[in-house]
């Protein structure tokens, strides 16, 4: 058993690093134009790499948390925001999967068609006028709505950071029910994104990530059959949200921490090889960047200590159905925040060097912008999540001035 899981592990993170040498030679043109990888998508497809979260049995790679984020991590040093990109079809499709695990079977036959198909799978539930404390980011509840009619359900709203959705076959979403019997419902469910009335938008024009064509989605009037929703309690925290944390956290931590590797690496190799007048040694003489390096190496190896053994932890689908909450926040934190600070650190090794759109540490450092903001638990929202936990407060709890 374990030298399976071994070559199994193995197996991925050469494809990742198969991929990662690949894109990384494209990034910089997807960035500066700001156009999705379409290219880089059909190679991971061909690959299996867009399978890995598939179970085994069901013709897919069957990894665990643990494999999927040490391959994300690698892929992210060659392409970053491919990495995230990816990432948010890959865990989609590891949540269905555990919820087949766990029982059921009506999503044998859409985690079969993934596999066989090389389907993508795109989730953007995102919903910036519902507070994250509240909604989670549109996974618990939401501003959509869904109204009941025969067979289904009509939808209306809007979401935003629908990553991958300029190539996705299909769309999960949530919306708002108000049942007359069980009271507010947020359903879930996934439609093939060619369903009349969604409208995907072209809107994704950022500072970060650019290359991810995370756009807004527009659903109008859009029917969706009663036997494709997924029926929960609204402001609740169910086992498909607990998947969807478990296998997000250690995933999206992995995938900027590759990136803040990368500029570790370019950073150290930048000052190595430099000598300014009048010095005769390279610039990795200097005690400050003896020290910078020093705090980069700390961080980036207590952030991937961090990661692993949460994703470690979370082996199990039971386990991932009811998640440490503390210990997955507390990653989601510390590794997000400690990849932004390493490439901040990256920046001030280079010096000015790295203000220019030539250097690479120019785009990591403003992809890395994303990790301090990424939800459901970034930034300060986040830490507010975390701290209600710590005093034993409902996290929907209002603020404390109210």
């Amino acid at each position: 058993m374990e030298t399976k899981e071994f070559e199994r592990r193995q197996h991925c993170i050469q494809l990742a690093t198969t991929h990662a040498e690949d894109f990384k030679t494209r990034v910089t043109q997807h960035d500066r134009e700001n156009t999705f990888p379409f290219e880089n998508v059909e190679a991971m497809k061909a690959s299996g790499y867009t399978n890995m979260t598939v179970p085994e049995e069901l013709g897919g790679g069957g990894v665990n948390v643990l494999d999927f984020a040490l391959a994300q991590e690698r892929l992210a040093q060659g392409d970053g925001p491919m990495a995230v990109a990816i990432n948010m079809h890959l865990l989609v499709v590891g949540i269905v999967a555990d919820l087949w695990r766990l029982g059921d079977q009506q999503l044998r036959p859409f985690l079969e068609r993934i596999a066989q198909e090389r389907l993508i799978v795109a989730a953007g539930t995102n919903d910036p006028r519902m507070s994250s404390s509240i909604g989670l980011g549109g996974l618990i509840d939401t501003t959509r709505r869904a109204e009941k009619v025969d067979g289904g359900y009509v939808i209306n709203g809007r979401s935003g950071f629908g990553t991958m959705s300029a190539c996705a076959d299909f769309l999960g979403q949530t919306a708002h029910y108000d049942d007359p019997e069980q009271g507010p419902r947020c359903l879930l469910f996934f439609v093939p994104k060619t369903t009349p009335g969604i409208h995907v938008q072209t809107n994704w024009d950022t500072l970060s990530i650019r290359a991810s064509a995370s756009n807004d989605i527009v659903w109008e009037n859009v029917f969706v059959p009663e036997q494709a929703v997924m029926d929960r309690p609204a402001r609740t925290m169910d086992p498909a949200i607990n998947l969807l944390i478990s296998w997000f956290t250690p995933s999206v931590c992995a995938c900027y921490l590759g990136i803040a590797q990368a500029a570790r690496d370019y950073a150290v190799a930048w000052a190595s090889q430099r000598t300014q007048v009048p010095f005769d040694r390279p610039q990795s003489h200097y005690p400050q960047n003896q020290f910078l390096a020093a705090e980069i190496e700390i961080g980036l190896r207590a952030a991937r200590a961090m990661v692993g053994q949460t994703a470690s932890a979370l082996s199990e689908p039971a386990v991932r159905a009811n998640p440490p909450l503390m210990d997955v926040i507390a990653c989601h934190q510390f590794g997000l925040e400690t990849a932004a600070s390493v490439v901040d650190k990256a920046m001030r090794l280079v010096w000015g060097a790295a203000l220019f759109r030539s250097s690479p540490l120019e785009q990591m450092y403003r992809d890395t912008r994303a990790a301090i903001l990424h939800q459901p638990f970034g930034g300060y929202d986040g830490r507010g999540w975390l701290g209600k936990l710590v005093f034993g407060l409902p996290p929907d709890t209002m603020p404390r001035w109210v």
